[in-house]
């Protein structure tokens, strides 16, 4: 009877037990933290939420790293789909596309709480006010901002200027379009000049500078002039990339990279980048932002292991002392999608508030939003800072810099139409083609391009109800037009017993084929006539879609055109290797097995990694292709190939193959031909599956090899010849998985497949709507091109067919 209660006891304490601990679960508040910092980044960010847990024992919060690319594309779907975390990382460039789609909340609501409600009162006066306004949005604040990331921050190689008979540079110094060698050192392209290095054969071996990507500096010269892109950063209304400041601006950066060589082009950095070429010691100075600190202190070794002395200095003035720079900055925004509002409130506070802005600024990664912790330590080295943070010790200029930043235009339009103006961006700083003649034309097409767009921002909300319906009109359509044949045909019951049991066996695909074929077929199909961005009510736009694509994209017909001059090249190209491979390799020789292995393997390659591969083989630099055209110090090569492509080279004498307009789209047909083995393996087999005896017959009536292989071998393999070509017309359609990890459509537009193109207005704008009408599109393109195809039926050989 003791044992009994004693048993009984211990369940109740235990069911207790197990109560509390579920009231504790419930009451504890899981929150998800998404960030794009790197490694370094991330572990302070860690460090600092375990901080923040302490302080606020009922909230767990899981931190999520993430990468640059693609992250605000990557956010919006997660919130399309009711995953988006409960806080995420934010820039002031690409916050609109949120707070304009009601994607994030307005943070104004929360700063007033009570000091004894969730969080104490707040003020946000104290952070630099351009970047607080850069993250506002009709006068509301989106984004609480973390740090300031002016991009006037100049690395300089202290040795470099030694040698140079140069004094380290103090920031006084100005810019213009010509030299002034009477201003000496302080003389920007003087000073450039002065650093720059040559070896015995008068190659250009040391620049003077170089941006962290060349348009960084352009940006510096065409805000230094007090032009801009566009007439409101908010909502753009007029694109000035014909601007003649800004013309000059990106025809003078090409001029310094090409012609004077006072930096390095992007031939000179190909397999590189700028942060590498200043460790390494081939330019003298670094233009980015502060962000580069953490890495070139671990990358640049002690002076007494090899190393340099660097500092940081602000970036030149224009020459009438004018001082504007591109700048950055991030912070942190609630998604509206949140369970915990006040929860993630409280911890956007921290992490954009003193707590994680001193943790950044002790790391050196980033600058602090709130002023007073910019003008102190640790951000400011002074002498309770440890001596691996004392570099750089000038960081004082970026307070001087900080208000002297001017933000990317953030209008939820901005990204599209900036893209079709800066399309021939590459082939300007590649010297394919001048500044005034590219932005002229792009320009006008893409103010064209925002006109249209903002006449349809008011469109009437698509009426879903009626588009069931539509829906539901088009699947009876098809189901009768499949099952007209069978109407009044007469069965017996044994027939229509066996066909009920057909139907029993075919239900699980024919399920499948509904639910994952069919049905989202219907559902683009009727997205096509809507202006949709999957997360604000879809408004009905009837055939806009499908007139914009044929009337009004620019990027349509010529997505279309670079597709179909593939498909021409590279289908019969790659079918011919294949076959011949397939001859080759239908031979009985020993080891041939091996050898078919070989051959076959490219084929089974990873996509990603087979464009990677060609990329170091195409680069211009030290590229395979390039030393077999002009050698290896650029003064050989094969004389033929030098005479017959020497004409495409760029400025430096070598071919940019991936950012020449003229060689681009032939690259990735070379690429596409290697893949050839897929075809082979086919046609192998069908070469294998002809009787011998066709042969002896055709060798006996006289006939040559030539004749025997158009009269037997041809025939006889003409199904899977016809097989090979119809899915390989089709797949070329398709392309997209090399071109977008390599091109991503560019230079120009030379290599915009139209599945890029299509995947552009999908995942990066979000026109889901026309998207969705580029995709009938296609699929028409296909089956009109397909059917074509098949009328060439009649020429392939079936054995035992009565034809």
């Amino acid at each position: 009877m003791k044992c009994s209660m004693m048993s009984l006891l211990s369940r109740v304490v235990a069911f207790g037990a197990a109560l509390l601990m579920a009231a504790h679960a419930r009451a504890e508040v899981n929150l998800r933290f998404v960030c794009w910092d790197g490694d370094e980044a991330s572990k302070v960010l860690k460090e600092e939420i375990g901080r923040f847990e302490k302080a606020h024992p009922g909230i767990k919060v899981k931190f999520e790293a993430a990468v640059y690319d693609n992250y605000f594309d990557k956010l919006l779907t997660q919130y399309a789909a009711d995953a988006a975390p409960d806080v995420a990382m934010m820039n002031p460039d690409f916050h609109q596309r949120f707070s304009k789609r009601g994607a994030i909340l307005p943070l104004e609501p929360f700063f007033n709480q009570a000091p004894n409600d969730v969080s104490p009162a707040f003020d946000i006066r104290g952070y630099y006010q351009n970047i607080v306004g850069a993250c506002s949005y009709e006068g509301k604040l989106y984004v609480l901002p973390r740090d300031i990331a002016p991009m006037s921050v100049v690395y300089y190689n202290k040795d470099a200027f030694r040698k140079a008979g140069l004094k380290e540079p103090d920031g006084t110094w100005t810019w213009d379009f010509v030299p002034h060698p009477e201003k000496g050192e302080k003389d920007f392209l003087t000073v450039l000049k002065k650093l720059q290095r040559k070896d015995a054969r008068g190659k250009v071996i040391g620049w003077g500078y170089a941006p962290g990507w060349q348009s960084l500096f352009t940006d510096m010269v065409v805000f230094g002039q007090g032009a801009s892109y566009t007439d409101d950063p908010e909502d753009p209304k007029k694109i000035l990339f014909d601007d003649p400041r800004v013309i000059r601006a990106y025809q003078f950066s090409a001029d310094l990279t090409l012609k004077d060589k006072l930096m390095p082009s992007s031939f000179d950095q190909a397999g590189t980048n700028a942060r590498q070429m200043f460790t390494q010691g081939k330019v003298a100075m670094l233009q980015n932002g502060i962000w580069e600190t953490p890495p070139l202190r671990t990358e640049i070794p002690s002076k007494d292991k090899g190393g340099f002395e660097w500092d940081i200095c602000l970036g030149p003035a224009y020459v009438d002392g004018t001082r504007a720079y591109p700048s950055g900055g991030s912070g942190y925004a609630i998604m509206a999608k949140t369970r915990h509002p006040k929860e993630s409130w409280l911890l956007a506070q921290w992490m954009a508030g003193p707590p994680g802005m001193i943790s950044m600024a002790k790391a050196g990664i980033a600058q602090p939003a709130i002023r007073s912790l910019a003008l102190q330590e640790p951000w400011i080295p002074g002498p309770n800072t440890p001596a691996d943070q004392q570099i750089p010790k000038n960081r004082i200029i970026t307070d001087q810099s900080a208000p002297l930043g001017k933000f990317s235009p953030g209008g939820i339009l901005w990204k599209e139409v900036s893209d079709i103006a800066k399309q021939p961006e590459s082939t300007i700083y590649t010297g394919d083609v001048t500044a005034k003649a590219a932005y002229t034309k792009s320009n006008a097409v893409a103010q064209a391009r925002l006109d249209t767009l903002r006449k349809e921002l008011d469109l009437k909300p698509y009426d879903w109800t009626k588009g069931a319906l539509g829906g539901i009109l088009v699947a009876g359509l098809l189901l009768g037009w499949v099952y007209y044949p069978e109407i009044g045909k007469r069965r017996t019951l044994r027939q229509k017993k066996e066909n009920r049991v057909a139907y029993m066996f075919l239900l699980p695909w024919l399920i499948g084929m509904v639910v994952f074929t069919a049905g989202p077929m219907i559902l683009s199909l009727l997205m096509s006539f809507s202006d949709w961005d999957i997360i604000r009510p879809a408004r009905f736009r009837g055939l806009g879609n499908y007139q914009e694509a044929f009337m009004v994209d620019p990027t349509f017909y010529k997505s279309l055109l670079v597709t179909c001059i593939y498909t021409v090249i590279s289908v019969p190209a790659g079918v011919i290797l294949s076959l011949a491979l397939a001859l080759l390799l239908n031979t009985k020789v020993r080891g041939m097995p091996l050898w078919r292995t070989c051959y076959y393997i490219p084929a089974m390659a990873s996509p990603i990694a087979g464009a990677l591969i060609w990329q170091k083989l195409f680069q211009p630099e030290g590229g395979f292709f390039n030393m077999l055209i002009f050698g290896i110090h650029g003064d050989g090569g094969i004389p033929g190939l030098r005479t017959l492509l020497g004409p495409l080279a760029g400025a430096n004498g070598q071919i940019n193959w991936l950012q020449n307009e003229q060689t681009a789209l032939g690259s990735l047909i070379l690429m596409s031909i290697f893949g050839a083995g897929g075809g082979m393996v086919i046609l192998l087999a069908a070469l294998q599956g002809v009787p011998q005896y066709y042969y002896e017959a055709a060798t006996l009536d006289g006939a040559g090899p030539v004749r025997r292989f158009r009269n037997v071998t041809v025939p006889l393999i003409s199904p899977a010849l016809f097989f090979v070509v119809i899915t390989g017309f089709i797949g070329s359609f398709q392309v997209f998985t090399s071109a977008f990890q390599i091109t991503k459509g560019g230079p120009n537009n030379a290599t915009m497949f139209f599945m890029i193109h299509l995947y552009n207005n999908a995942f990066q704008l979000l026109r889901m709507g026309y998207a969705s009408a580029l995709a009938w599109v296609l699929f028409f393109v296909i089956l009109v091109f397909t059917i074509i195809q098949l009328q060439a039926n009649r020429f392939v050989h079936y054995e035992g067919s009565e034809r």
